[in-house]
């Protein structure tokens, strides 16, 4: 989690990352990453999931994404916000 700064608040108006952003687009993902190794990984994290279409899966896979800790250092240093908390997600409703 982040917090704002004055500084940043002044060149960004107030606005920060709200997420990792993604690495990879929607259309990308479903042809690239193999939907039981995506469901593979995520078990084996610890991960259950529960999806209407399989595209959805790859589409939102964690490889779909930038690494978070790296944006939110990025944000950190820059000056934008600052690193206030990590917090780790118990469930994710997607609709």
């Amino acid at each position: 989690m982040l917090t704002g700064t004055d500084a940043g608040f002044a060149e960004t108006f107030g606005s920060t990352c709200h997420g990792a952003g993604r690495a990879t687009s929607r259309n990308a993902a479903r042809h690239t990453l193999d939907y039981s190794r995506v469901l593979e990984g995520l078990r084996t994290r610890g991960i259950a999931i529960r999806v209407a279409s399989p595209k959805l899966v790859m589409e939102e896979a964690p490889e779909s994404y930038k690494d978070v800790t790296a944006v939110v250092d990025t944000c950190h240093e820059a000056g934008i916000s600052r690193k206030a908390v990590r917090l780790r997600p118990i469930a994710v409703v997607k609709g």
